[in-house]
């Protein structure tokens, strides 16, 4: 026997001795994320619900049948903890329903983009994986087939009686938002499951959007003297990190050179801290208090198209066809849909002319990457500018000056017709210090950071001659919510109902109150959020969404 084979042998044999330990450890581990974003109660359910999965592997692992299923089940052990690590060591944050959308609805170039987020964590994924493994196999070695046996029967007892009173407990509620069994994989090994059948139910949900037929009372389009409107949806700006808003880098020169023709927003608020809330309330007449089906199949992009405007949709976010979220449905209600795998923003620019060539008036949304993480993977060698020394700072401002550069070129295109542009980023990003790449998405416990974002309406020099348009700073707070309503009177829309909340309107009032929405669907008065990321925590009190909410 060789010398490597003795030692394997005698490590094994120790180690196999102490399967309590490696039990306690492979739990602790599992537990290691909920510790920090769940309350104890939680915590202790799984610790038990796991335990009792651990033992009743070793019953059957003795056995071929017995080990297949064994590392299936414990794929899915290593699975969820993977995910829910990740989503507290990079975003300090449980893993949500947003989250579980994004994973839906991410393209494999989004996904190959972010992984860089993640490969530092996949030690310790593997250092799981094989610790449950050894757990596994030793207590099937010296546990007795009583005690084995036991683990099961205790196993089928607890899920039995945790499914039975989730059950009674959900007849009691009048709140619907969780099925129930999302709401019995909350307490499992497997809870992050519960944020997927959430979301997968809420992709379900969002195809309603396309079928509901929407009667406005009065619906008119009145001339306003311009030809081409279009939209840029931004990804990921953080106001503060724009030198059109008093950055000290030269992160926008293209924007700021624009200000003479533009109604520039001085404090945007966007609605929700991630894409796929944030940008069906930005375009439609739903906000964080009321998402649902009918507020959403009233949109912009809808009722542009019934108004006699051509619609096109050219994405660089790519549509994974299996995923129909909030976004793709409110997309579909255009005429035109280009979903543009693409490495840069910049390669929608011939969907752009092509759209531009359509005759008559026409309402075009370009719905870019931005500044989206991996923000160091958003534009070309030949646009990395800016350089302090610090990677991933530079990479983001690189990132946010490349979109101003894209902003230009689709300038450019509009500026010899009678067009105008509106630009906005669906939300910002919180700057952690402590994280490597710098800036996050919002999530528990958001700052303002989180919602603090860009927005101006830039008209062409034909526009400005044709009608008086309303330039220069808005200096009152402005819930991108409302962009609906603001893009209504922008593209000459009235539908007969008094339209106040629009700036653009006579009767508009400043809004004092703004409700935002986190990751996990908690709705937040933004004036009571702290300031930055690294601002004191001042445990602000949140709300749920009002009842029928998706």
């Amino acid at each position: 026997m060789t010398f490597a084979k003795t030692s394997a042998l005698i490590i094994n044999k120790k180690l196999s001795s102490h399967f309590l330990i490696l039990l306690l450890i492979s739990v602790l581990i599992q537990l290691w994320p909920v510790f920090f974003t769940q309350p104890a109660r939680f915590a202790v359910r799984i610790a038990i619900c796991n335990g009792l999965l651990l033992l009743s592997a070793a019953a059957i692992y003795r056995c071929l049948p017995g080990k297949i299923i064994t590392f299936v089940l414990l794929s899915l052990l290593t699975l969820n903890f993977a995910i829910a690590f990740n989503s507290w060591n990079v975003y300090q944050s449980e893993f949500n329903t947003v989250f579980a959308m994004s994973i839906l609805a991410t393209h494999l170039a989004e996904a190959k983009s972010m992984s860089g987020l993640y490969l530092h964590s996949l030690p310790v994924t593997i250092a799981y994986f094989f610790v449950t493994w050894y757990a596994i196999k030793s207590l099937s070695e010296h546990c007795s087939g009583r005690i084995k046996v036991a683990g099961v029967v205790l196993l089928v007892i607890f899920v039995a009686w945790y499914s039975t009173a989730n059950w009674l407990k959900k007849r009691k509620d009048l709140e619907v938002y969780y099925p129930l069994s999302s709401r019995i994989l909350t307490n499992t090994p497997f809870y992050t499951g519960s944020e997927f059948i959430i979301a997968q139910r809420d992709n379900a949900l969002a195809a309603r959007i396309a079928q509901q037929n929407v009667h406005y009372p009065a619906l008119q389009y009145h001339e306003t003297g311009i030809e081409n409107y279009v939209v840029i949806v931004g990804e990921s700006a953080r106001r503060s990190n724009m030198q059109l808003y008093g950055f000290n880098q030269d992160t926008t020169p293209v924007e700021s050179a624009l200000t003479k023709n533009a109604l520039i927003f001085s404090h945007a608020i966007a609605p929700a801290s991630a894409t796929v809330l944030a940008v069906p309330m930005i375009l439609s007449k739903a906000d964080p208090d009321h998402f649902t089906a009918d507020k959403l199949a009233d949109n912009i992009v809808s009722i542009a198209r019934k108004t006699g405007y051509h619609t096109e949709w050219i994405s660089a976010q790519g549509n994974s066809g299996k995923s129909n979220n909030y976004i793709v449905a409110i997309a579909s209600t255009s005429q035109k849909t280009h979903w543009i795998d693409t490495k840069y923003d910049t390669e929608l620019l011939p969907a752009l002319d092509d759209a531009l060539k359509t005759p008559g008036k026409k309402f075009i949304v370009l719905h870019i990457n931005g500044s989206h993480e991996m923000a160091c993977d958003r534009y070309p060698a030949s646009a990395e500018i800016l350089h302090t020394g610090n990677k991933y700072e530079d990479c983001y401002n690189n990132a946010i000056r490349f979109t101003d550069y894209f902003i230009g070129e689709v300038a450019k295109r509009l500026q010899g017709s009678a067009s105008s542009l509106l630009y906005f980023s669906d939300h910002g990003l919180e700057k952690n210090p402590k994280l490597e790449s710098l800036y996050m998405h919002g999530s528990r416990n958001p700052s303002k950071e989180a919602y603090d974002v860009p927005q101006f309406i830039w008209y062409s020099p034909s526009a400005l001659a044709s009608q008086k348009r309303e330039l220069g700073w808005v200096q009152d707070y402005w819930s991108t919510a409302n962009n609906y309503s603001l893009m209504l009177s922008w593209l000459g829309i009235s539908t007969g109902i008094e339209n106040c909340s629009s700036l653009l309107e006579t009767c508009h009032q400043e809004q004092t109150l703004f409700s935002v929405m986190d990751g996990g669907r908690h709705i937040f008065d933004y004036d009571q959020l702290r300031d930055t990321f690294i601002s004191p925590d001042r445990k602000t009190p949140w709300r749920v969404a009002k009842k029928n909410s998706l």
